[in-house]
């Protein structure tokens, strides 16, 4: 049974922002501000079909720019709630576990090593359980505006789940909408049942148990800490879709903190609750109606004028003197953005995607690519003023990517506010010890010497949409069949001119050896699960194949590419490695 949420309720758990001005202005006229040249390294909506929202969502008035115009940073920044579960541990399981349409992983009843079925995947704390559906939904974006949107438990962004490390947990997920959705955990360490294989559905009508074991892999028969996870994101993964349930707000943060980091927020390393904050950013474009503008034929890359920071146009936040964590996530289909703090003052690195980094590093701008996240921490007791801007500084005029190189960017100086600090009080006694050079996780480097096998993946535009290697994707093939518990190196090429493409692999963490020859900036130069490819790019990467058996996929996310079959499969199986076979697995 649908579970029906009021008007008040709906409107108030959207969240969304939008840039650094008034918007009114075309996404061309951007093209022409002053460059620099840097090298720096609700309520539910009545339903209908498909074709009805496409067609409500596609007017004319927004193909070159949002006609609202309204006052940035004059709602607050929200903070998605945080999900709770219905019950913790297998007495108290709230109902069968796979007694749903879709099923379960059959890992959630063997929980065993794939390369080892002697060992069983670590494990700690009782399992929990959780419900969710996916529903259509009415909220606030632009101030006094009321936008469609769709959403998980009918809020944008989702809820926020936290987990522990080695705590599993079943998220049993309805779908109330039109679409064929698949949601993937990305950053996560899953069985393929539950990783949002892009045709793994969960129909209309129906739900999918998503069993998130919360694990880590073994190294040499001991559990890698290295690889648990801190930031992870979720969203929709449906087969040529994702593009446009993406835009209309299908993400959430998955947050997990296992022993080791929480051993450092307890040593007061590194803050706490209720100073580590999701932010996700977005673009979009909106019609004078106030629904979003997308277009189903455009293929080269949805680019927004009006930035949504955790579903508020251009918000403001209000935090004390002192310090705070902030979870950065680029969460635009295609847009790249360049953060940098408004006076110029560096952040304190402590993250790359989805792991914290051996030891704080200092950066002056982030660069991320659509599904890029970055942990940061800001000092706002070092802030003489009241009041300080998130900006991003980089230049893009259309779906291609941003101008210039990867290393050699445009960029714009002061840039597009996103969100504006609002700055209280004395600075707080105390305070939390991070900063420049403070150890943080233990990383394990893969060595040439594990390599198993080389692959390339040239990615690139033929007949008018994107492939790799020639190759169009194909859900019922695998395109590479490491063995299970090895690891290879992989040549990701990018030959599109200059197209930009950033792309995700699923399963685990991979590490960047080399960018067109060169060693990565730092702050990519340990595990990673996007690696950003611009014009020309190749990257040397290497990675393992560990815990599970297959199928996954890695793809460019730019999410017009994705949805045009730049994408490939990958299946870790115990024979390998081998090349374009049959999938091992199948489930529907």
């Amino acid at each position: 049974m649908k579970k029906s949420i009021s008007r008040r309720q709906a409107i108030g758990s959207i969240s969304a922002a939008a840039a650094a001005t008034t918007i009114s202005a075309s996404l061309g006229a951007r093209r022409s501000r002053t460059r620099s040249r840097t090298g720096r390294g609700e309520t539910s909506l009545d339903s209908g079909t498909r074709s009805q929202r496409l067609q409500a969502e596609t007017v004319v008035d927004a193909r070159t720019g949002t006609p609202i115009p309204f006052e940035k940073f004059t709602q607050e920044m929200p903070i998605p709630p945080v999900k709770q579960p219905l019950a913790v541990g297998k007495p108290n399981a709230p109902w069968v576990v796979g007694d749903c349409f879709h099923g379960v992983a059959p890992e959630y009843f063997t929980r065993t090593v794939a390369e080892d079925p002697t060992l069983k995947y670590p494990e700690k704390y009782p399992e929990k359980y959780y419900e969710m559906r996916i529903r259509d939904v009415v909220g606030e974006v632009i101030p006094g505006v009321q936008t469609p949107c769709c959403g998980y438990d009918g809020i944008v962004p989702g809820p926020t789940f936290k987990s522990k490390g080695l705590e599993p947990i079943i998220v049993r997920t309805w779908n109330d909408t039109h679409y064929e959705c698949s949601m993937h955990l990305h950053g996560g360490h899953n069985p393929s049942h539950g990783d949002g294989y892009p045709n793994f559905y969960i129909l209309p009508g129906q739900a999918r148990d998503y069993y998130y074991t919360n694990t880590i892999p073994y190294h040499h028969g001991v559990p890698d800490v290295g690889e648990a996870p801190s930031t992870m994101w979720y969203h929709d993964h449906g087969m040529d879709v994702t593009a446009h349930t993406c835009v209309l707000g299908m993400a959430g943060f998955h947050i997990q903190i296992d022993d080791f980091e929480q051993g450092l927020i307890d040593r007061n390393i590194l803050p706490s609750d209720p100073y580590d904050i999701p932010i996700m950013i977005g673009d979009k474009r909106f019609n004078s109606d106030g629904t979003i503008w997308f277009d189903p034929l455009d293929h080269n890359g949805y680019l927004g004028d009006v930035y949504c920071v955790n579903g508020k146009a251009h918000p403001y936040f209000r935090v004390q003197r002192r310090k705070y964590r902030f979870r950065f996530l680029n969460a635009s289909n295609a847009r790249h953005i360049e953060l940098r703090l408004s006076d110029g003052r560096p952040f304190v690195g402590i993250s790359n995607d989805s792991w914290l980094l051996p030891h704080a590093i200092e950066r002056d701008s982030i660069l991320m690519s659509p599904a890029k996240r970055a942990d940061v921490v800001i000092d706002f007791s070092k802030v003489d003023a009241n009041e300080l801007y998130l900006e991003n500084i980089l230049l893009q005029g259309d779906g291609r990517g941003p101008d210039g190189k990867l290393l050699n960017r445009d960029t714009q100086i002061p840039g597009v506010g996103l969100v504006k600090f609002i700055i209280e009080g004395d600075p707080v006694p105390g305070d939390c010890s991070v900063d420049v050079g403070t150890e943080l996780r233990e990383h394990i480097p893969i060595l040439e010497s594990e390599i198993e096998a080389t692959r390339v993946f040239e990615f690139h535009r033929r007949k008018g949409a994107w492939q790799i290697n020639q190759e169009f994707y194909d859900e019922f093939k695998s395109n590479a069949c490491p063995r299970v518990g090895s690891a290879e190196r992989w040549i990701l090429r990018n030959t599109a001119g200059g197209w930009w493409h950033p792309i995700h692999i699923h399963l685990e963490s991979h590490q960047i050896q080399k960018i067109d020859g060169q060693a990565p900036p730092e702050e990519w130069a340990y595990k990673s699960d996007v690696c950003m490819l611009g014009p020309n790019t190749e990257a040397e990467i290497f990675m393992k194949f560990r815990t599970f058996t297959g199928p996954f996929v890695f793809h460019c996310h730019n999410l017009e590419h994705e949805d045009m079959r730049m994408m490939f499969v990958f299946d870790p199986i115990k024979d390998g490695p081998k090349s374009n076979q049959p999938l091992s697995a199948y489930y529907p």
